[in-house]
């Protein structure tokens, strides 16, 4: 006799969702910004969700967060200064302190419940990153925080690690070329911006393509890249916005050597094929992306979505 178990359905676009099972909830909260769950899935394992989507898992969450962080942490040839925005459960701000130059990451997150949850429960991703004395969290507003700080308060490298701009949340503010024009005051002359992009599938592009397109009205070089991360069930992709430098322009062997120089620690999935790859967009990508549309997101039309459905 098969087991029962509750699902979660992680819904996609209206008439497709994913199942997960789920064995038990470890933990729930509706704090003042989202909803968040921590579950024992199935297959996967621990599981963070937020507002109804898959945040990470404990079996490949190492896929997105070094995805996300070495391309543009290798890309600047001496970060010392990394700013954080999101990133609740820890692994974004594990993954920069690996960077032996790093001096000082400054997380923000403005979810002080949830990260206080997340370093319960969610060990196996922060690994107490938290506790590292080079580390700091603010529990403030990032807008509020960029746009009170003096120029002079710069850093080489910003990840932006949010929650997606659901409607009545923290994060869609986040997103608008107001923002991404603080952010390039903020980074120095040679300064590096990477952000978590959404989806990107031939059918589910349009928020990647507005913060690309928005982004490129910033920085002088942007550009696009993904990866499959097995329980989002679908490729993830980021933006990069460099000041000066393009990730195109790194060979494999130069990434595997600056790896070997800059990095002290693990990396289970980036390399310099991985990063190759990673850049390297499919044919009916590269045309979306480059059709000519007036996308642009602002203060005043911020891209905001539709707040999903709980379990």
């Amino acid at each position: 006799m098969s087991k029962k178990y509750l699902y979660f359905h992680d819904k996609f676009e209206e008439g497709e969702e994913h199942l997960h099972g789920v064995e038990s909830v470890l933990a729930e909260a509706k704090t003042p910004y989202q909803f968040m769950q921590i579950v024992e899935s199935t297959f996967y394992g621990k599981m963070l969700i937020i507002d109804g989507d898959v945040q990470s898992s404990v079996k490949d969450e190492y896929i997105y967060h070094e995805a996300l962080v070495h391309p543009a942490m290798l890309l600047h040839p001496n970060p010392k200064k990394v700013f954080i925005f999101g990133g609740g459960e820890g692994a974004t701000l594990r993954e920069v302190l690996k960077h032996n130059s790093v001096e000082k990451a400054i997380m923000i997150d403005i979810d002080e419940q949830e990260i206080s949850l997340n370093k319960k429960f969610l060990t196996e991703w922060h690994r107490d990153a938290f506790d590292n004395p080079k580390a700091s969290v603010l529990n403030t507003d990032a807008r509020q925080f960029i746009e009170k700080s003096v120029s002079s308060n710069s850093s080489e490298v910003i990840i932006s690690d949010l929650t997606e701009p659901f409607d009545a949340g923290p994060s869609y503010k986040l997103f608008t070329k107001e923002f991404f024009e603080l952010l390039f005051d903020r980074l120095t002359a040679d300064g590096i911006f990477v952000l978590q992009a959404s989806m990107l599938r031939n059918v589910t592009f349009r928020m990647h393509r507005a913060i690309r397109n928005t982004l490129s009205k910033v920085f002088p070089i942007v550009r696009s890249y993904y990866v499959y991360v097995p329980s989002f069930d679908t490729t993830w992709s980021f933006v990069l916005a460099s000041k000066q430098y393009d990730p195109k322009a790194l060979s494999p062997e130069k990434v595997d050597s600056l790896i070997q120089q800059r990095i002290n620690g693990e990396l289970r999935f980036y390399d310099g094929e991985a990063h190759t790859r990673m850049f390297s967009l499919p044919k009916d990508i590269k045309r979306i992306l480059s059709e000519d549309t007036e996308e642009i997101i602002t203060d005043s039309k911020p891209l905001v979505l539709k707040r999903k459905e709980n379990v």
